[in-house]
């Protein structure tokens, strides 16, 4: 039991990192070749998007691990999270 939470701890931090660290360097990269080509704006909003996406991976991964340890009250608590976000999410779209 243990050890099957430190691999989901692991797992879910991993997911942050990765997640943090693509976003930065997307972000830096885009915002140096701004001054060189028009392009770069967008890789900068690829990054924002990736950072604003790594919140919501995080629960998915979470609740996915949550499935996989047979813990469907914590699983059920991240399919919630997810819907609030999401639910949240097309709300705050204006058009």
């Amino acid at each position: 039991m243990k050890q099957e939470r430190a691999a989901t701890d692991h797992i879910l931090a991993l997911t942050l990192k990765i997640g943090a660290y693509t976003a930065f360097a997307l972000i830096v990269a885009g915002v140096l070749l701004q001054f060189v080509t028009p392009f770069g704006s967008k890789i900068t909003l690829a990054g924002v998007l990736v950072l604003l996406a790594t919140p919501v991976l995080r629960i998915i991964v979470a609740g996915v691990q949550f499935v996989r340890e047979r813990d469907m009250k914590y699983a059920l608590v991240s399919l919630g999270v997810l819907c609030i976000v999401v639910l949240a999410y097309f709300l705050g779209i204006q058009t």
